[in-house]
């Protein structure tokens, strides 16, 4: 029991304070794609310590020989797993059972819910779209553009196989060759990072466990780090002043709420992460952030019950 509590308690405490930490992170604009994966491992850490601390209540028979208790040290675990078994026990086992069970039916529940609506309305769009637009195949094979005829500046992507861009005849008219490739690539950037299915993920986690601190904040970040990380790679191929042009005049009044939009989310944070990062990130230096980052995110909750587990039992072993 004691260690199911601990597990629980320490990824509450990450839950709290993790978004915290992250949204710093993110204000001192740190690669964007490492964001990504710190924020993907936090949610994935805390779920499964949750999940891992509910299964050892249910089986608190088992909890000695879990690879926790190594990391504990059994020295310290011994002074708390001969506590006395109340009644009390065999009722938070049964509770862990209900919680773990309810909580995956509800996650199966709005992600199958979420998934039919998007795919829905995704589908209803490009059917509308498609009757007063033209659409053009990319030359290297990805996702093929769908231009619109409209007098609004308007431009952003959409799920699916291999994904549709959507772009306004408005932009023509709007932007240089230089801006329209910069917003091409932006949105190509999207479709192969596959940001649509990360947020789509955060939402679905954030709608079906909304009393969690950590959750409710993935979902708005993840949308300002993939607009971000797509940024880069606009800018890489078509540099940075064009694509500080497409963001100041492209509009993202009127794209689908499923869509990725060029100019809906987080501009100004975006214009201001153009003007203060020198240099994108290098390969190199995104593969070391996201390995050494994403695993300290996911390993805290795990970190955070083994600290409260030695100090309990420091506590229980001083008691007389």
């Amino acid at each position: 029991m004691t260690i199911a509590l601990a597990l629980l308690l320490g990824s509450a405490i990450v839950a709290l304070t993790a978004p915290v930490l992250l949204r710093h992170l993110g204000a001192r604009a740190v690669d964007p794609v490492a964001l990504i994966v710190c924020w993907v491992l936090a949610v994935l850490g805390v779920s499964i310590t949750v999940c891992v601390g509910l299964a050892i209540m249910a089986m608190p028979g088992y909890a000695a020989d879990t690879p926790f208790v190594y990391l504990v040290g059994r020295r310290w675990w011994s002074a708390v797993q001969d506590a006395p078994h109340f009644a009390a026990y065999n009722a938070a086992a049964w509770a862990a059972v209900v919680v773990l069970a309810a909580a995956g039916l509800r996650l199966t529940w709005v992600a199958v819910r979420h998934g039919r609506a998007r795919r829905a309305l995704v589908r209803d769009r490009l059917d509308v779209l498609r009757m007063v637009g033209t659409t053009v195949p990319c030359r290297e094979g990805g996702p093929p553009t769908l231009w619109v005829r409209s007098e609004r500046g308007l431009a952003f992507s959409l799920a699916g196989r291999p994904g549709t861009i959507v772009v306004t005849d408005g932009l023509r008219r709007q932007l240089s060759p230089d801006g329209i490739a910069a917003v091409l690539a932006h949105e190509r950037a999207h479709l192969r990072g596959r940001h649509h299915m990360i947020t789509a993920w955060a939402e679905v986690v954030s709608v079906a466990f909304p009393f969690v601190v950590l959750f409710q904040a993935a979902s708005p970040a993840l949308r300002e780090q993939v607009e971000i990380a797509a940024d880069i790679a606009a800018a890489r191929s078509s540099g940075r002043e064009a694509l500080r042009a497409a963001l100041l005049d492209v509009t993202g009044s009127g794209a689908p709420e499923v869509a990725l939009a060029m100019a809906r989310d987080a501009v100004a944070l975006r214009l201001r992460y153009l003007a203060v990062v020198a240099e994108p990130p290098s390969l190199l230096g995104t593969l070391s952030r996201c390995g050494t980052l994403g695993v300290l995110f996911a390993v805290t909750p795990l970190l955070a019950a083994a600290v409260l587990l030695r100090v309990t039992s420091a506590l229980a072993t001083a008691l007389p």
